[in-house]
């Protein structure tokens, strides 16, 4: 071995640095997505929970063919001056029934299921016939 000659081993030690900073780069870029990607699926399981609540109280009023003391007994609501309040504790939400046009034959109602803390998750429009089965 030369004088001259250099040893190439500070040239492979920063070569593997290089690529280590790069799979770390890569790494953290992916666990980014996988968290937005965790957060994207519990959302949207929130949003079915809140829907499937949201039909379930629709469903109960065209049973009841729109008595809301009746929906209120069954499901354990709160009846107010123009609709209902019901509490879900487990799931921390609360559906909210507003009846927006009543006439002799049909309610129309906005059903809102929201957190807690008052945001709105779901929200839908439904109808109903009223009256007694003939």
């Amino acid at each position: 071995m030369s004088i001259h000659e250099r040893s190439k081993a500070p040239l492979a030690l920063m070569e593997q640095s290089i690529m280590i900073l790069v799979f770390a780069l890569a790494s953290a870029v992916c666990m980014q997505a996988f968290v937005y990607s965790d957060q994207l699926s519990k959302k949207g399981d929130r949003t079915e929970i809140a829907m499937n609540k949201a039909q379930a109280v629709t469903e109960y009023c065209k049973d009841n063919q729109g008595d809301l003391d009746k929906v209120c007994e069954i499901l354990g609501g709160e009846c107010q001056e123009d609709g209902l309040v019901i509490s879900y504790e487990k799931e921390e939400m609360r559906l909210i029934l507003q009846v927006t046009e009543y006439t002799d034959y049909i309610q129309k109602a906005t059903i809102r299921v929201c957190e807690t803390d008052g945001e709105e998750i779901y929200r839908m429009e439904a109808a109903w016939q009223k009256g007694e089965d003939s």
